[in-house]
């Protein structure tokens, strides 16, 4: 069962998004860039502040909060939807037959779409500051936790933003700082 968050415009959500059946999508560029760049492009059109992220190759970690009139449903629908498809249209692009097949015939997949890309997306609601510094450090030690190894050192990883708070360097998308929150 999918934990669903209730919607609190104080809160902040940590966001799980991983891609059906655990595929290996991210470690081709164009698909990741597709992810950072709606990551970027939500925090840039005032649709959430966007804390901390870190792309792996098959999934996603993000500390967000929604902005304005946005909640954490309508801005994590746009986000799914967005990358879905533009990742789909990718994927024909690439003549990536195999995935697009596979994407269509997954049997947990939700059968009302033709081809879906998606697990259901989770969002947590942030209720502590010990909940987000466990989420913020679980979410920057993803690259170098045992079972991946992708780097030695989790600021070294390009995508994520742990450079950011490690070394105070710009990370490949801007955030913005969660520590005001600490």
């Amino acid at each position: 069962m999918t934990f669903k968050p209730y919607h609190d415009p104080t809160h902040l959500y940590f966001v799980t998004a991983t891609i059906l059946g655990w595929k290996h999508l991210f470690v081709e560029q164009p698909y990741a860039e597709i992810v950072l760049q709606s990551l970027d492009w939500h925090r840039r059109h005032g649709r959430w502040s966007l804390f901390v992220f870190v792309l792996m190759p098959s999934h996603l970690h993000f500390i967000i909060r929604p902005l304005g009139e946005q909640t954490i449903y309508t801005v994590l629908q746009s986000f799914g939807s967005y990358t879905a498809h533009a990742i789909l249209n990718q994927l024909r692009r690439d003549g990536k037959t195999d995935l697009l097949t596979f994407f269509a015939q997954r049997r947990d997949r939700d059968a009302s779409k033709q081809h879906q890309i998606w697990l259901p997306i989770e969002a947590k609601n942030v209720y502590s500051v010990e909940f987000l510094r466990q989420k913020v450090e679980y979410t920057h030690n993803n690259p170098v936790a045992k079972h991946w190894r992708l780097v030695d050192n989790r600021a070294d990883y390009s995508y994520s933003s742990a450079c950011f708070y490690d070394r105070g360097e710009l990370p490949v998308i801007a955030v913005d700082d969660v520590r005001e929150w600490m």
